[in-house]
Parts: C-alpha cells; structure tokens; sequence
C-alpha cells in the first residue's frame, strides 16, 4: 500500500505534467454530467464518490466488513464482490446475504458485483448462467447498482440492463485489463459503446506498463468526459497507477475506488488517504 508522502509526490510530479500537457479539450464545453440521487447520494456531482469493496470468503466476514463501511464516513459507496465469497454459487444464499448487508449500509448504496475470470474475478460462468443469476438477484433487488460486464453475450448485457432499470437499479457497465492499457482511442472507444448499450455509468480498469499509459488512461477518461454525460469511473491500476485514482477528480470521473483492509484491485490506497487527497485535487463544486 502507497503512503501519503509517496501519493503526495506523484501528485506533485502529475500536477507538473498535466501543467505541461497540451490542453486539447479546453476550447470545448463539457456536457453537464448526468446526477443519480442513489439513497441520499448524489452521484455525478461533486465531490467524487469513493466506494469501498466488500471482499469476504464467508458470509460473517462480509456482514463485519460492511458494518466497518457503514461507520467509515471517507466511505460513500460499498461493493458487494460476489465471486469473491466461497458460497457466490448459491444464489439464494448470496441474496440473503446482499439484503443483509444492504441494511446494515443504511443509507450506503450497496453495488451488485460478479466478476468473471475472463475480466480478472474469480468467478467462471457461462454467458447464459450469467444471466441467470443476474436475473434472479433483480427480481427483488437487494441492490441499488448492478455491474455489467460489457463484454459477455451482447443480448443478455442488452436484457438485464433493461431488467435493471425497469426495477429501478442503475447500471455500472465495465470492462477490465489487467494485462495492458489500450491505445487512448480504444478506451474511448469501450467508454462511448458502453453509453450507447445503456449504462448508467461508465467504468474501465486498465494495466499501466509505464507513466505514459497512465496519462493514456487519463486522457481518455478527459475526452470521453467531454463526450457524454455519464458519470465515469476510471482506473489505472497497480503502483504505477495509482495516481489516476485522485487525478480521476481533475479529469472528469465521478467516483473512484479505495480500500479498508483488503484490497480488491492492485493499487487500491486507504479510502481515508484517498477522501483526503480527492478534498484537496478536485475542483470547487
């Protein structure tokens, strides 16, 4: 895990590139970013939202993990990471289970998540089984919002994100790569797709190999932040990355991801640390 004095460095050397960058976008006028009241949260708007993933094995650990989040005030939204639990096949368990943690959140939106190996998660599903269970999770919604992976079975991304929002749960479309960053016009590309499948918000995950990967990363979310209203949730991730986690503020995202205890993606920092660098990046609301 990163410290504050390392986080406040990368900051400094960022804030001195992006100072230098050419400002390609500053002609334009950004769309105003759609806004969600989710319980009593605003997101879309500022400040940038954190969310904090729930990484239990065991249906106790998840519910002690979530009690922790509820009281954490740098804790805006927690993520139920279903594939993660030892029991993420037995749909009727994980629902109970989710209901359980979406009331101990209170007025914490609680994020729906199973995330398949073939997107770095620890889950092996079929596309049909994928929907299935994403099916049976939206008949009572124990969540306020679904992740879909964009890249599973194009009708089944089409049907549950419909399902999700004829029962009123907003649809975070994502996609993964834990092996590289694209080239800034693909991650522009995936970004702009998954608005036009329906999303609600935007999310893409990227693997830097080197700083400039990391500046691809951000560049693209600023291009895409000019192209559509959706609030959008970026990451460069690893150590290298990590700075995209509070540059998202500055380069239109919406919310970004920390951690209490147990990271869920490599270069996850503190979400105490990373409230506190977000207070002082972003700009005034």
């Amino acid at each position: 895990m990163m410290t504050i004095k390392k986080i406040a460095m990368q900051l400094c050397l960022s804030s001195a590139v992006l100072a230098a960058m050419p400002t390609a976008f500053s002609a334009e006028v950004a769309p105003t970013t759609q806004h969600y009241m989710v319980k009593n949260l605003n997101i879309g708007d500022l400040p940038v939202k954190t969310i904090v993933p729930i990484t239990a094995k065991t249906a106790e650990q998840a519910i002690a993990q979530a009690k922790v989040i509820a009281s954490n005030p740098s804790a805006d939204v927690a993520e139920f990471r279903i594939d993660l639990l030892a029991f993420s096949a037995d749909t009727k368990k994980v629902i109970a289970l989710g209901k359980q943690l979406n009331q101990i959140l209170k007025d914490k939106p609680l994020i729906a998540t199973i995330r398949t190996h073939n997107e770095g998660g620890k889950m092996t599903v079929s596309d049909q089984d994928y929907e299935k269970i994403y099916r049976e999770y939206l008949k009572a919604p124990f969540m306020q919002l679904l992740d879909i992976e964009m890249f599973r079975d194009a009708g089944s991304v089409a049907k549950l994100t419909k399902l999700a929002h004829d029962q009123h749960v907003l649809v975070i479309m994502s996609n993964h790569d834990f092996n590289k960053t694209p080239e800034q016009q693909e991650i522009e590309n995936r970004l702009l797709k998954q608005d036009q499948m329906g999303a609600d918000i935007l999310k893409i995950a990227v693997m830097p190999k080197s700083k400039q990967d990391v500046f691809t990363l951000m560049n693209a979310t600023l291009a895409v932040s000019q192209k559509s209203q959706k609030p959008l949730l970026t990451m460069s991730m690893g150590q290298l990355g990590t700075i995209s986690r509070v540059a998202t503020a500055n380069m239109g995202g919406s919310l970004s991801f920390g951690m209490i205890g147990e990271a869920s993606a490599p270069g996850q920092i503190d979400v105490t640390q990373l409230k506190q660098f977000l207070k002082t990046v972003q700009p005034t609301p």
